[in-house]
């Protein structure tokens, strides 16, 4: 599958296409994409979570800053899906169920 990611949240701005075989690895491209954003100790800190966790904290400091309620996914699939309904992320190809 393959996304356009565009956002801006915090001082990490991400623009661009992403691709992976399975939601897990487009949520791990997006992770370590951040992960370079935030530095070495917050870096180190993103890089060590797993793609799951890293959508539920991303997920978890969205809905703090925003004051949006979404639901905290409990898979990649439904963070995409989340990003792709609030058009942080279009599907260029592939994403079935996106």
């Amino acid at each position: 599958m393959k996304l356009h990611v565009k956002f801006d949240a915090n001082n990490i701005k991400v623009d661009e296409i992403i691709s992976g075989d399975t939601a897990e690895a487009v949520v791990g491209t997006m992770q370590a994409r951040v992960a370079k954003e935030l530095g070495l100790i917050l870096g180190a800190v993103v890089r060590n979570m797993s793609p799951l966790q890293f959508a539920q904290e991303a997920t978890r400091r969205y809905n703090a800053a925003s004051g949006d309620t979404a639901p905290v996914p409990q898979s990649c699939q439904q963070f995409l899906q989340y990003g792709v309904s609030k058009g942080f992320a279009t599907v260029l190809e592939g994403g079935n169920g996106l």
